[in-house]
């Protein structure tokens, strides 16, 4: 496979069955998968491809300009197993908690409280609704923490559940963490409203859909144009990821515009957006939520 190549999760509408494939396809970290042409005999198998993860490159029109691609790497680096302290989380830290009991779609966000090198980590309790979440010493999650662009993953065991003097859990401390660094340019598909501000904090002035993101930029589709290549406009929408739905508001610059017609016949612009302004919160969420999209049967 060619370097410098961005990629994006296929969707199952994607593969028309008894139809050679209009493009290679390649798992998560850019191994060839299946040559352009190959023809997809049954659901059954359109079905296996898609839950084990299945990618294309981005078509042109798709692409605007991706933001913050690194030189020598524009893929997700294969899976390391790291020392939990390598990461250098410091407390206050964001810390997902998922019950890793059948059945159970939760996700919690909690804060790092601190840890004790091959003792425990502590956090604190997870709430909802303003209200502390029932947990049990024994039970088994999850954990998902982020370093920068590296997210990593364990399992970890509840040791013990303190209330005084404040709530807060004992994990168990991981024999290592299986950690991805997740470049800017790697895209979710996804299908969000989103409005145009004429400012920050101002009036909406248009509404369009994006349909792909990265934590670096979007890709915006809208019927009326909003901005020239270089110009900075203004945007706000919503995603959720679990149980959590965040409301997104950002500056992006303008890196490419593309006139074309759409499935329904009407004309409407694409732009390709880099983010400007995300702040750490904002950016651990679009961090998670690509994640979320790509590598959902990961953990």
């Amino acid at each position: 496979m060619p370097e410098q190549k961005d990629l994006v999760r296929v969707r199952a509408s994607e593969i028309v069955i008894g139809q050679p494939l209009p493009w290679s396809a390649y798992d998560a970290n850019g191994r060839l998968l299946l040559n352009r042409g190959i023809v997809v005999q049954s659901m059954n198998q359109v079905s296996g491809l898609i839950q084990r993860g299945l990618f294309r490159e981005v078509f042109g029109r798709e692409r605007g300009e991706a933001p913050e691609v690194v030189a020598d790497e524009s893929r997700v680096k294969a899976a390391e197993l790291l020392p939990f302290e390598s990461l250098k989380l410091v407390p206050g830290e964001v810390v997902q908690l998922q019950p890793l009991a059948a059945g159970s779609k939760e996700t919690y966000s909690v804060r790092l409280v601190g840890y004790s090198k091959g003792r425990s980590i502590m956090t604190s309790l997870p709430e909802t609704g303003g209200k502390l979440v029932h947990i049990s010493d024994g039970q088994t999650f999850a954990v998902r923490v982020f370093s920068g662009l590296v997210i990593g993953t364990f399992s970890a065991k509840v040791l013990k559940v303190q209330h005084a003097p404040y709530p807060y859990l004992h994990l168990s401390y991981p024999a290592g963490v299986q950690t991805m660094r997740l470049r800017k340019s790697m895209r979710a598909v996804v299908e969000l409203e989103t409005v145009i501000y004429d400012k920050e904090g101002g009036s909406p002035v248009a509404t369009g859909l994006i349909n792909d993101i990265s934590v670096g930029g979007a890709r915006l589709l809208i019927g009326k144009p909003i901005g020239r290549k270089d110009q900075t406009v203004y945007l706000g929408f919503k995603a959720q990821v679990g149980e959590i739905e965040e409301a997104v508001q950002v500056s992006a610059a303008v890196r490419s515009v593309v006139a074309e017609t759409g499935a329904d016949g009407q004309p409407r612009n694409v732009y390709g957006l880099q983010f400007e302004s995300l702040n750490q919160h904002q950016q651990l969420f679009l961090m998670n939520l690509v994640y979320k999209l790509i590598y959902k049967d990961t953990i």
